[in-house]
């Protein structure tokens, strides 16, 4: 009989713990074979799901990965403007530090082979699973719009955020006869929120360099009629007005045709800027587009999945998180739910429990616009300004604490509001 390992992550449910038991208890007494789970991805689905298999005797766990880093997308934007990296980036390998049962690989997945349960990489390693998960995240969408790719910078992940920076260190650390003009084209959360904090950066950079602050003009082009469309009408217009009072000017029901250097060309006319930052458009990367015979595409390009998050027509096959195709995807709490609920799964399924069928869980909206405001939606409660701020600090915590241990997730929190060396 091996020893139980223990683990500082705590478990959702009470009904989780149980079942968790159960698995322990079948798999020292020989009467349950090992269950070997392959995970495909390192964001937050990927992550979570491999953390809640971690030190369960009847699991091994490999968690493939194209990146050594877990990285916290929901922050990016403040890495742009001169926050610590820190926030946003987790070694993997600090998180599963103390999970013996889960096996960290680097390595990037291209092919699937669900007749033989197995997946391989584009230089030949193979993985042979019972069950695969897979949680890769987005990708940049273009959208086929002509010079969009060439022409503006991204917060697609930590290395293009960090190029954003230094690409706006560059435009504020000169003096300027002009005013610097910043187009951000997408008023989503990542949009709204770097367009908020723009001009404060502005103001940080040019203190730093001992020069007058520019003058900035910040821009924010949106398709839809309205601000984070994803926001109800009210909560969209009290958003509004808040970008207003930081002089961010809005162009809405706006169609990008093309873009050259330093132009945007649209609907209503060019559009002339110093940077041009692109948030308008993400989708699920080519690799299920490459298996029509497996996957089968919806909305947006995510993989249409049945009751249990499965592949349809693969049992053991899942998708998670920004992949699937469910009401919330996208969103990073829909991600840990479907980790969370897929992961539970599994462990029923080991000690002869039937599955429990998916149900989406609405997210709750928390949005920041500039410095300790934020706006908060969840169903009919609206909440903004300090109050909207100290939710969404909370809320950053509680997503560190899903991934670290209590006290390591508070330093990680905290360097939130520490400034990056410039």
């Amino acid at each position: 009989m091996s020893r139980l390992q223990t683990t500082n992550y705590k478990l959702p449910t009470t009904n989780y713990q149980l079942s968790t038991i159960l698995v322990m208890i079948k798999a020292m007494s020989g009467k349950k074979k090992v269950h070997k789970v392959v995970i495909v991805g390192g964001g937050f689905a990927g992550v979570k799901a491999a953390l809640n298999l971690a030190n369960i005797p009847g699991f091994k766990v490999q968690l493939i990965s194209d990146n050594t880093h877990f990285e916290y997308h929901g922050a990016l934007y403040r890495s742009a403007v001169g926050h610590s990296p820190m926030e946003v980036v987790i070694p993997l390998k600090d998180i599963f530090q103390k999970a013996e049962n889960v096996e960290l690989i680097l390595d990037r997945v291209a092919f699937l082979d669900s007749k033989k349960k197995r997946v391989a990489s584009d230089t030949g390693n193979i993985y042979r699973y019972d069950s695969v998960i897979f949680a890769l995240g987005n990708t940049v969408n273009y959208f086929g719009i002509h010079g969009l790719a060439q022409h503006t910078a991204t917060m697609h992940d930590i290395g293009s955020t960090i190029r954003l920076r230094k690409q706006l260190i560059e435009l504020f650390k000169e003096p300027q006869k002009q005013p610097v003009r910043i187009a951000v084209v997408g008023a989503g959360a990542s949009g709204v929120e770097l367009a908020a904090e723009i001009p404060d950066f502005a103001k940080f950079v040019a203190k730093k360099h001992g020069i007058k602050t520019p003058r900035v003009k910040v821009v924010l082009i949106e398709g839809s009629d309205r601000v984070l469309p994803l926001l109800s009408p009210k909560a969209s217009a009290k958003s509004a007005k808040r970008l207003q009072a930081l002089n961010v000017e809005m162009h809405l029901n706006i169609k990008v045709e093309s873009c050259e250097s330093g132009t945007i060309c649209m609907s209503a006319g060019n559009l002339g800027a110093d940077l041009i930052i692109w948030t308008a458009g993400s989708k699920p990367v080519d690799f299920y587009g490459a298996h029509p015979s497996i996957f089968t595409l919806g909305r947006g390009g995510r993989v249409t999945v049945g009751d249990f998050l499965e592949v349809q027509g693969q049992e053991d096959v899942y998708v998670l998180g920004d992949n699937a195709d469910t009401r919330y995807s996208g969103m990073a709490q829909t991600a840990l739910h479907d980790a969370n609920f897929v992961s539970k799964n599994l462990i029923r399924a080991q000690t002869g429990k039937p599955r429990k069928i998916y149900r989406a869980r609405k997210p709750l909206y928390v949005i920041t616009i500039g410095k300790n405001w934020a706006v908060v939606e969840k169903g009919q409660t609206i909440i903004t300004g300090r109050a909207g701020w100290a939710i969404r600090r909370q809320a950053d915590l509680e997503i560190f604490k899903n991934f670290q241990p209590y006290k390591q997730a508070i330093k990680t929190w905290r360097q939130a509001k520490k400034m990056a060396t410039i």
